[in-house]
């Protein structure tokens, strides 16, 4: 998941309209620039790597880092999804990328239950 999101980020950074096409177009429309998603897609991407790399070093910090970062990226990943259903409610259309983005948003979610149970987070 760090690094479809530092992919995606390194994609809107790219030159060019890559929101202007298909139905990501919506968060253009709403005033999502590319240069802003690219930076914080890329700040979470990053965080995720490195929470990664500390789960394994910091047995206190490091799932809480994994959990956090997980939450986010389930965030991340149903805040992309949004505008698809939106638009295919709109259009009658079904975009092929909203069970895509479902799924890594359940994944995502799954990740979180899974660090807060290696990080024995839960009540006792």
């Amino acid at each position: 998941m760090a690094g479809g999101l530092l992919l995606i980020a390194f994609t809107l950074a790219l030159p060019g309209d890559s929101l202007d096409r298909g139905t990501l177009r919506l968060l253009a429309e709403n005033g999502a620039s590319e240069e802003a998603m690219a930076v914080t897609l890329g700040c979470i991407g990053s965080m995720r790597a490195v929470a990664l790399f500390a789960n394994g070093k910091l047995p206190v910090y490091g799932p809480l880092m994994r959990y956090a970062g997980s939450f986010v990226g389930a965030f991340v990943w149903m805040m992309l999804m949004l505008p698809l259903v939106y638009d295919s409610l709109l259009s009658g259309k079904v975009s092929i990328f909203v069970p895509l983005l479902g799924m890594l948003t359940l994944g995502e979610l799954i990740s979180v239950y899974r660090a807060v149970r290696d990080g024995g987070f839960r009540r006792r």
